[in-house]
């Protein structure tokens, strides 16, 4: 692994931050299997956006023409991707519409978030570990 290899991924990375609104993914370098290791959910995103699937084959096929002998993998979040030595990973950015006013929040992915509303006398928030997605209820 050199450093211009993670430098890549990494800017790639935040470019894909920065375009896919609700994307979290994760870096990391195995060195065992000396693979590169890019999580990425949620799957509406994954599987369910036709940008974000041909900028995920255009990054592959420049990596693997910019960096032959390297080996790079994406996929799901997975118990079985060694990610202790994560050298990348975006917070989530939440959109939240609350009390008319919009507010952009950032939080960490294993972070619970809770919103309340000045006129709210309770609100609350539901987590999908399986997906990194944070569905709110906002009682006014």
């Amino acid at each position: 692994m050199t450093m211009k290899e993670t430098d890549y991924i990494i800017e790639t990375l935040k470019d894909w931050c920065n375009q896919f609104e609700g994307i979290h993914v994760r870096y990391a370098y195995d060195a065992n299997t000396e693979y590169h290791i890019v999580e990425v959910d949620p799957e509406s995103i994954r599987r369910g956006n036709s940008s974000y699937k041909q900028a995920e084959l255009d990054f592959w096929a420049a990596f693997m023409n910019e960096f032959p002998d390297s080996d790079l993998l994406i996929c799901e979040p997975s118990s079985s991707n060694n990610m202790i030595n994560c050298m990348f990973e975006n917070p989530l950015r939440l959109r939240v519409i609350l009390d008319g006013e919009t507010f952009v929040v950032k939080t960490h992915p294993m972070t619970e978030v809770i919103i309340m509303s000045q006129r709210s006398q309770h609100a609350s928030t539901n987590r999908n570990e399986y997906t990194n997605i944070n569905e709110y209820s906002l009682a006014a």
